[in-house]
């Protein structure tokens, strides 16, 4: 299979592939080769950001990836992923290689 099939076969286990847009994604083998801004990460790129509006505080960006999706990070990605999110990788990482 060619590299760039591979990327794509990768990226398209995220539920949101055909509908996304964004450059930066922690599914994407070539991360490091990607350029962007905040805005353009993925969802599970970004920290928790908290915004208040008409006194009612909202908390956008911060979920951890589902784990289904999670096993397929590169490790070289886990530095772009959330803290919430890395935090899980590494909880799984434990759990598949029986060192809890």
């Amino acid at each position: 299979m060619e590299e760039t099939e591979k990327i794509i076969e990768n990226l398209k286990r995220c539920p949101h592939f055909e509908k996304c847009s964004q450059n930066l994604c922690p599914l994407d083998f070539e991360l490091h080769l990607r350029s962007g801004k905040t805005q353009d990460k993925c969802r599970w790129m970004r920290e928790p950001k908290k915004k208040k509006i008409n006194g009612r505080e909202f908390i956008s960006g911060g979920r951890v990836m589902p784990d289904g999706i999670l096993n397929f990070v590169p490790e070289c990605n886990l530095k772009w992923l959330n803290e919430a999110s890395r935090k899980r990788w590494q909880e799984i990482k434990i759990y598949r290689t029986g060192s809890h």
